[in-house]
């Protein structure tokens, strides 16, 4: 079973930081970089951390909210529970071909589109009847903070050395000398490339 440990493990021996006795970077710091590598891998390729949610949507309304307590982002919006898909519409053309679509008779989801600049708001066309509607969202779920021991469950092993990179990258760009910089920078075009290519 890998844990954050092993992969900072051989991040120490890249960045020769391996004498428990004189680490330059502490434990703690290292597994901060490890978490923030998982929600860096949840950004890239959101596939990873994608779950699938069921939403009641807000009555009489055609503006509904992700309320998941792990969500970062809508993926989709997939169908009303166990029945009719859902499909996406064009913003613009519902709104030059039917201005008044927010407040046409409210009915059972058919077609639903993002919210401008928020991730986790949308709109569904008709808005929501007056009898509770379920609707399955997949969505994007912000990664577990994990501690030093805890087992890694939530991606698969052909991220570790990714991982792995990432730590290093952001160990090294703490030091201002040009060669480690470049270096640094280095190990996080690395980092992606594994990431995408995984």
């Amino acid at each position: 079973m890998t844990t954050p440990a092993s992969i900072i493990s051989v991040a120490r021996s890249i960045i020769n930081d391996v004498d428990p006795t004189l680490y330059r970077q502490a434990d703690s710091e290292l597994l901060g970089y490890f978490n923030d590598g998982m929600q860096e891998i949840s950004v890239l390729v959101p596939s990873v951390f994608s779950s699938i949610g069921d939403l009641t949507c807000t009555v009489g309304s055609v503006e509904q909210t992700v309320t998941f307590n792990s969500a970062q982002a809508i993926i989709d919006i997939l169908c009303i529970h166990g029945s009719t898909a859902i499909t996406p519409f064009d913003w613009d053309i519902m709104n030059r071909f039917n201005p008044g679509w927010r407040t046409d008779t409210a009915g059972p989801a058919k077609q639903w589109v993002r919210k401008q600049g928020d991730p986790l708001r949308f709109f569904i066309y008709p808005q929501s009847p007056s009898t509770a509607q379920v609707i399955d969202v997949m969505y994007v779920r912000n990664p577990i903070v994990l501690a030093l021991t805890d087992t890694i469950t939530e991606i698969p092993a052909g991220y570790y050395p990714a991982l792995v990179d990432y730590i290093v990258y952001r160990a090294e760009s703490k030091d201002d000398e040009s060669v480690v910089s470049q270096r640094s920078a280095g190990h996080y075009q690395t980092f992606v490339a594994k990431v995408k290519g995984a």
